[in-house]
C-alpha cells in the first residue's frame, strides 16, 4: 500500500438522530485506498457499508451528528469532513464519483439519458450545445452501450437493468474521477451482465487510473475484482486484508461466517412419477411496439414464444436467462396476469380462457413472492394486515380471530415471532421482510408459489436462511415452486427441473443436474460460464 494514500479514513463514527447519547451506526472505522487499487467493503445489510461511502461523499440524511475530533476523512491531503460545503460540491461528481445501489432510482424518471449525463458534464465543465452532446455520446461509448446515439432521447424506463447500469457509471466516471465508490453496483443484474459490468469497471479503471472503492456483498464479485477486502458487521471493521490472505485464512469469526455463507445443500427428492400440478402448451406473449389510436397495432414483440413447461407436485422448476430473456412474462402469463395465447392448465383443468372472476376462486391455490420485499409490501398496513388480506377475499366466513390466528401460524411457519404482527415493514430487516412475503403466499395454503428473485435483494448469509427455510416449507406442506432467479447458486439448491430461456424462447430444458452439470447449448455454457463463483 503506498505510503500517500488517495484516500484515509480515521476513527469514522456516525450516528444518526438528534440526541447526545444516540448509539453510533458506524464506529471507529479506519481504512486507506491507494491510486488503482480496488478496496471491496463487505458485510450483511445493515453493517454500516453504505453509511460509510455516503459519509466520505458527505450525503448522509439528516439528523446525523460525527463525532470530532476522532472522526477524519482525507482525500489527496485533504480533510473532507471540514471542507465547505462549496468546495465538496466541487469534488462531486469531479474528483469521487458514485455507482449508486438502485439505478432505477438513482436516474431521474423524467429525465432523458442525454440530460442527466449532460448535466454532470455541464456543471464541471465550461461545454455546451453540440459539443456537450459529443462528449455525452462519447461517455456512453465508454461504458459499451449498444447504438449509443439512439439511447440519448431515451428515458430510464425504456432501458435494461444492464443499459441503466451502464448510464449511472457513464454519469460517475464523466470527469474521470481519480476516486469511485461503486455501491452494489450489480444487485439485482443476471450474470452475464453482473461480469459484463464488473469488466467494464476493471477496464475503465485501468484506463484512468483511479482507485476504487467496491461496497457489495456478493463474495464472487469480491474474490475476482478486488485487490483487498475489509469486513464489516454492527458499523465495526472487524477484518482487513489482502484478497489472496483473506479468503485463503480468516481471522474472524464473523469473515469465516461470511465465507461459508453460500447456498448449500440439494433440492429434495421428488418421485418421478409425482403428479403434474400445472403444465403450459405453446405459450405465447406478444406485447405491441406500437399504440395507435384508430387501428389495430401491426409490430409486436414477441416476448415468450411457444413455451411448454410442467410443473410436478412437491418439485421446483427453475427458469434462468438473462435480463430480457422471458423469465417473468412467462410465469406473469402462468399466473393469468398478462395476455397471452397457447394452453394453461392447473391440475388438468383448462384454466385459459377463464375470466378474472371464474379465475377469483383458484387464486388462493397459486401465490406469489416477488423479488423486492419492501416494494412489494404496503409501508401504511401492519404484518397482521398484510398477511390477512387474502384471507379476508379468499376466506370471507372466517371470522377475525380465525384469520389472526392463521397469521400466527404463517409467522410460525417462517420464523418470525408473532408478537411483532402489529408493526410495519420498515421495522424490519431485508430477509425479515421476505419472510413476511413468504408468510403471506403461505397463508391460503396454496399448492403452488411463484418465486420471482426471491433472495436476489438480500445478502448472502440472509439468502441461506432464506433457501432453507424455502426447502424447509416444501417438505412440510408438498409445494411446489416455479422459481425465477439470476443466481446459478439459488437455482442448484432449490430446482429438481431447469428452463433456460433467451429472447422468449425456451432453449434448454430438463433435469437441473444435466443442465447445470452438462449443457448442451452454448447459451447455456455462457451463463454458467459468465456465473462469478
Amino acid at each position: 500500500m503506498s505510503q500517500n494514500p488517495l484516500l484515509r479514513v480515521q476513527s469514522l463514527t456516525v450516528s444518526f438522530g438528534r440526541e447526545a447519547n444516540a448509539a453510533p451506526v458506524v464506529r471507529n472505522v479506519s481504512f486507506q485506498l491507494s491510486k488503482g487499487e480496488t478496496l471491496a467493503l463487505v458485510g450483511e445489510s445493515g453493517s454500516g457499508k453504505s453509511v460509510t461511502a455516503h459519509a466520505i461523499m458527505r450525503l448522509l440524511p439528516y439528523p446525523f451528528a460525527w463525532h470530532p475530533p476522532e472522526s477524519e476523512i482525507w482525500f489527496d491531503g485533504q480533510q473532507l469532513l471540514q471542507m465547505p460545503e462549496k468546495a465538496m460540491n466541487h469534488l462531486r461528481g469531479n474528483r469521487i464519483g458514485m455507482i449508486f445501489q438502485e439505478p432505477m432510482t438513482a436516474l431521474n424518471p423524467l429525465h432523458t439519458v442525454e440530460k442527466q449525463i449532460g448535466e454532470v458534464l455541464r456543471l464541471h465543465n465550461d461545454i455546451r450545445g453540440d459539443a456537450l452532446r459529443s462528449a455525452v455520446l462519447e461517455q456512453l461509448e465508454r461504458v459499451r452501450i449498444p447504438d449509443p446515439a439512439s439511447k440519448l432521447r431515451a428515458y430510464p424506463h425504456e432501458l435494461s437493468g444492464g443499459q441503466r447500469q451502464r448510464v449511472m457509471i457513464a454519469m460517475a466516471l464523466a470527469n474521470k474521477p481519480e476516486l469511485l465508490i461503486a455501491d452494489e453496483p450489480t444487485t439485482a443484474l443476471d450474470v452475464t451482465v453482473q461480469k459484463q459490468i464488473m469488466e467494464l469497471l476493471r477496464d475503465l479503471q485501468r484506463e484512468l487510473g483511479m482507485a476504487m472503492l467496491l461496497i457489495t456483498h456478493d463474495l464472487g464479485v469480491v474474490r475476482h475484482f478486488s485487490d483487498r477486502v475489509a469486513v464489516m458487521r454492527r458499523g465495526e471493521l472487524v477484518e482487513q486484508n489482502t484478497r489472496e490472505a483473506l479468503f485463503a485464512n480468516p481471522q474472524h469469526e464473523y469473515t469465516r461466517h461470511l465465507l461459508e455463507s453460500e447456498p448449500r445443500g440439494e433440492p429434495l427428492s421428488v418421485s418421478l412419477d409425482a403428479p403434474v400440478i400445472m403444465r403450459a402448451k405453446e405459450l405465447t406473449v406478444k406485447f405491441p411496439k406500437e399504440k395507435p389510436f384508430f387501428r389495430a397495432p401491426r409490430k409486436f414483440l414477441l416476448a415468450v414464444d411457444q413455451a411448454n413447461i410442467q410443473v410436478q407436485k412437491g418439485s421446483t422448476l427453475g427458469i434462468v436467462g438473462e435480463s430480457g430473456s422471458g423469465k417473468s412474462t412467462l410465469a406473469m402469463a402462468l399466473l393469468r396476469l398478462v395476455g397471452s395465447s397457447g394452453e394453461i392448465r392447473l391440475d388438468d383443468m383448462p384454466i385459459q380462457h377463464l375470466n378474472q372472476r371464474e379465475l377469483r376462486p383458484l387464486r388462493s391455490r397459486i401465490q406469489v413472492v416477488f423479488q423486492d420485499p419492501f416494494a412489494s409490501l404496503s409501508p401504511r398496513m401492519t404484518v397482521q394486515q398484510i398477511i390477512a388480506e387474502g384471507l379476508e377475499i379468499h376466506k370471507k366466513s372466517a371470522s377475525a380471530a380465525e384469520n389472526e390466528a392463521a397469521v400466527i401460524k404463517a409467522l410460525q411457519d417462517v420464523g418470525l415471532d408473532p408478537e411483532t404482527r402489529h408493526r410495519y415493514p420498515h421495522e424490519f430487516s431485508g430477509g425479515q421482510r421476505q419472510r413476511i412475503a413468504i408468510a403471506r403466499a403461505l397463508v391460503l395454503n396454496p399448492e403452488l408459489i411463484f418465486l420471482d428473485e426471491p433472495t436476489s435483494a438480500l445478502d448472502r448469509a440472509v439468502q441461506v436462511q432464506v433457501i432453507d427455510l424455502l426447502r424447509d416449507l416444501q417438505a412440510r406442506y408438498q409445494l411446489s415452486y416455479v422459481l425465477i432467479s439470476h443466481d446459478l447458486k439459488v437455482i442448484r439448491a432449490l430446482s429438481h427441473h431447469v428452463l433456460v430461456m433467451r429472447a422468449g424462447k425456451i432453449v434448454e430444458s430438463g433435469a437441473a443436474d444435466e443442465i447445470l452439470n452438462n449443457p448442451q447449448q452454448a447459451y447455456t455454457q455462457e451463463l454458467l460460464a459468465a456465473s462469478l463463483g
